[in-house]
C-alpha cells in the first residue's frame, strides 16, 4: 500500500531551505552573554561545539556575524540584523505549545522595571516589544530602587524579568543575568533654555538634582565634579528620583545630569539638548541589567536579548 500525504488546501507548499536551529540558539546564546565560554556551559555544550554551530550558521547566512573583541564578541551588521529577528523567533517557539494546544498562560509574563526606564524609554517600545512575543501577556510593575538591586544574582519575587540599574561590580556572572550596553553620563537641557544662554553661560542655570543629597552613586553624578568649585551655586531644585528631574528639565526649570538611554528619545525629538561633546561624556558607573530567576524559562532570555538589542539600536543613533 502506497501512502499519500494529506493535501492541505489545493496548493502544495514549497519546501524552504531553513536557518539550521542549533545554531540560532547557540548565537543568541553567545549574544546574551558575550562569550562562547559562558553560552557553553548554559546550553550543556563544549566550546568547540558551539563553534561549529556558530560555523554552520554562518556558512548558511554566507556572511560573519560575530567578531571577537579582547575581551568578548559583539555583532557584525549581518549578525545585528539577525539578533533582532531571532530572540522574538525564539519567543515564539516558546509558546508554540500553549498556541497549538490552545491553552492560555496560566499567568501573564511580569516585567519589573523603574519608573524612570518605563517612563523615558521603555512604553514607547511596548508595542513592538509584545508584537515581537505575540503567545505572552506582559504586565509591566514599576518600582523605586529595592535592596536587592545591588545584589549579584538577585530578582524579586514578584517579576519574571527584571530591569536593574546596579553599580557595576553587582554585576553577577549568572547565566540568567545580561548587561545592556554601557551608557555615559551628561548634562543636559531644554532647547528654549539652552539657547537663551548661549556660550558656556550654561554653567549659571539653576542645577536639578535627584535623590539625597549623599546618595553613594558615582563621581560622574556629582555637579562639583562637572563644574568645580568656581563660586556659588545657584539655587537648584532635588528630586526624587531621575524621572521628576528630566521632566523637570523637559519643562525649562534648568540642567540635569543624564544617563544616555533615558534622554535618548528627547534628544533625537529636540526635546532635551546635549551641553558638552561627546569626549566629554563619563562613563557610567552604573549598568542596566536583565535578570531572571528560572534557568527552564525560555522566554526570559529572549525578552532580554530583544530588549539588550532595542538599547543597543537606542544609542547607536
Amino acid at each position: 500500500m502506497r501512502f499519500m500525504a494529506p493535501r492541505i488546501g489545493h496548493r502544495t507548499r514549497p519546501m524552504h531551505r531553513l536557518p539550521p536551529f542549533p545554531g540560532l540558539v547557540a548565537f543568541d546564546a553567545v549574544l546574551r552573554h558575550g562569550s562562547v565560554t559562558r553560552a557553553a556551559a548554559e546550553l550543556g555544550l563544549t566550546q568547540s561545539a558551539v563553534s561549529h554551530r556558530l560555523r554552520g550558521l554562518e556558512d548558511y547566512f554566507g556572511a560573519p556575524l560575530l567578531e571577537r573583541l579582547n575581551p568578548g564578541l559583539r555583532p557584525t551588521p549581518a549578525g545585528e540584523r539577525l539578533a533582532q529577528d531571532v530572540a522574538p523567533l525564539l519567543g515564539t517557539l516558546a509558546g508554540l505549545r500553549e498556541r497549538v494546544a490552545g491553552a492560555r498562560a496560566a499567568r501573564p509574563f511580569r516585567i519589573g522595571v523603574s519608573n524612570a526606564l518605563l517612563a523615558w524609554w521603555l512604553s514607547p517600545r511596548l508595542p513592538d516589544l509584545a508584537a515581537a512575543f505575540p503567545a505572552v501577556t506582559i504586565e509591566v510593575t514599576t518600582r523605586d530602587s529595592h535592596p536587592w538591586d545591588g545584589k549579584p544574582g538577585t530578582v524579586p519575587e514578584e517579576t519574571d524579568l527584571a530591569l536593574l540599574w546596579i553599580p557595576r561590580e553587582a554585576q553577577g556572572s549568572s547565566r540568567c543575568e545580561v548587561a545592556f550596553p554601557v551608557e555615559t553620563v551628561f548634562p543636559v537641557v531644554a532647547p528654549v533654555l539652552r539657547r537663551a544662554c548661549p556660550g558656556s553661560d550654561w554653567r549659571r542655570l539653576p542645577r536639578l538634582a535627584k535623590g539625597p543629597a549623599a546618595d553613594g552613586i558615582g563621581n560622574e553624578w556629582s555637579w562639583a565634579t562637572w563644574l568645580g568649585d568656581d563660586g556659588p551655586p545657584p539655587p537648584a531644585m532635588r528630586f526624587r528620583d531621575i524621572s521628576g528631574a528630566l521632566q523637570a528639565a523637559q519643562d525649562g526649570n534648568g540642567i540635569v545630569l543624564a544617563r544616555s538611554l533615558l534622554v535618548a528619545d528627547a534628544l533625537r525629538r529636540r526635546r532635551l539638548t546635549r551641553l558638552v561633546s561627546r569626549a566629554e561624556m563619563r562613563p557610567s558607573s552604573k549598568i542596566q541589567v536583565a535578570r531572571w530567576r528560572d534557568r527552564a524559562d525560555a522566554v526570559a532570555p529572549a525578552m532580554a536579548a530583544w530588549l539588550v538589542a532595542a538599547a543597543g539600536t537606542t544609542l547607536a543613533r
